[in-house]
């Protein structure tokens, strides 16, 4: 029996967004700039609509379009 080799391509769904904080869920840490209102560059992955963003003391984040974010524009 002979059976045919499928390719399976994956293809990068994931760009850079800058979006605007609507909630913050998450403990900030000390010396944290993320506000509410305040927009920042993040990398947005539409599948499960999360935004991966590091601030500057390295504390990451996870944003979810819709809820505790708002896209403001594809980069």
């Amino acid at each position: 029996m002979v059976f045919g080799l499928m390719k399976i391509k994956y293809i990068m769904t994931e760009y850079y967004v800058i979006f605007e904080v609507l909630k913050i869920e998450q403990e900030l840490e000390q010396g944290s700039k993320i506000r509410i209102g305040e927009r920042f560059v993040g990398l947005y992955y539409p599948d499960n609509k999360e935004i991966y963003f590091t601030d500057d003391n390295g504390q990451e984040w996870i944003f979810y379009d819709g809820d505790t974010c708002s896209i403001i524009s594809k980069i």
